[in-house]
């Protein structure tokens, strides 16, 4: 049941930053920056690859808090892949492909999906945040 719950908070998330975010065009760049603003602590790797579809992925990892690595916690950020889309229907696309994978946490804003594996309560907290904060903006 918690499951569920946690399933249905993600997906609403989610639905609000499709909609608050509609008409906004992210770079991957600009939208680590918009997030880091509200406190997702987001680091961005260099782009893998452009997928057939023609859009671009990247690593991502979460940070400490404040940006400070902690010796203690050496390797233990969530890791994930944000994906870039030309626009808001793709990526609406590409995140119902993500949420229909039992293994993945994923959100939406605009034209960027973010995809975790794993990922601990903390930093989906952070991203969750982030992400609302970021449709709200819209």
């Amino acid at each position: 049941m918690r499951l569920t719950a946690a399933a249905t908070l993600l997906i609403a998330v989610a639905a609000l930053a499709a909609a608050g975010c509609g008409e906004k065009h992210f770079s991957a760049s600009g939208f680590i920056d918009a997030a880091n603003e509200q406190g997702a602590e987001l680091d961005l790797g260099e782009r893998l690859a452009t997928n057939p579809a023609g859009e671009e992925v990247y690593p991502i990892t979460t940070a400490a808090p404040g940006g400070e690595p902690n010796p203690q916690l050496e390797g233990s950020g969530s890791k994930g892949t944000m994906i870039v889309a030309d626009d808001a229907g793709s990526a609406g696309d590409e995140f119902d492909r993500c949420d229909r994978s039992a293994d993945l946490t994923c959100f939406r804003a605009a034209n960027v999906v973010l995809r975790f594996e794993g990922m601990d309560a903390a930093d989906r907290a952070r991203i969750s945040g982030a992400v609302s904060a970021l449709a709200s903006d819209g």
